[in-house]
């Protein structure tokens, strides 16, 4: 019974990877958000005004751009998913939720921590090569093992290899992790907009059948 629940919890998370929007919107655009973010710290430079001003908002931006993005896919289904295939959602124990609570205050610390410990290399490819493996590293272990969505290994190992190739490039601190958030960017969206269109071709609305008749 216990591996019956469980099945299908899986099933029910996976539903989440469906459409591609997880990736196309939300890997995307947070990767899109950081990528800026580095550029524009490297480009205004710590010691200016506004350097100063992003070093001191990088919570603030990790956690309004996870807000924004997830508000942007649930919008997304909402007018694109939901009136296809439905609406289904995995109500958590109360424990589980508790628990999610503070595994995401506790990855907010951590990320902190992780900022605060690279930011201490006086090169850049140790940073760009740590970002690249604890990338793949999330990755793999929480969609890959969780729900089990088999395009999560691409994306693992091309976060592994951009920070590896990066390490190497010579390119300026923020200039060099911006690079490496641009191309996650672009690759999430590359894997989430075939995995939406093929979600497309295979659930038209009932109205573009109609149409079609």
């Amino acid at each position: 019974m216990n591996n019956n629940f469980s099945d299908v919890e899986q099933r029910v998370r996976r539903y989440w990877y469906i459409d591609g929007f997880g990736e196309l919107v939300g890997g995307g655009g947070m990767c899109l958000i950081l990528a800026i973010y580095f550029a524009a710290g490297q480009y205004f430079g710590a010691g200016s005004f506004f350097g100063g001003i992003l070093q001191a908002s990088m919570a603030l931006v990790l956690i309004g751009g996870i807000v924004l993005v997830r508000r942007l896919i649930n919008a997304a289904k909402a007018r694109v998913t939901y009136p296809r295939t439905g609406y289904v959602e995995y109500s958590e124990p109360k424990n589980k939720v508790l628990a999610s609570v503070l595994s995401a205050a506790v990855g907010i610390v951590m990320a902190m921590t992780f900022v605060f410990i690279v930011r201490q290399f006086s090169k850049i490819d140790g940073m760009v090569a740590i970002s690249g493996l604890v990338m793949g590293i999330i990755l793999f272990a929480k969609q890959v093992w969780s729900v089990r969505v088999k395009r999560f290994y691409v994306l693992s190992v091309a976060s592994i290899m951009y920070g590896g190739a990066l390490a190497v490039s010579g390119l300026a601190r923020g200039y060099n992790l911006g690079l490496f958030y641009a191309l996650m960017s672009l690759s999430f969206a590359i894997s989430g907009g075939l995995t939406l269109k093929k979600y497309l071709d295979e659930n038209p609305l009932q109205s573009e059948l109609g149409n079609e008749r």
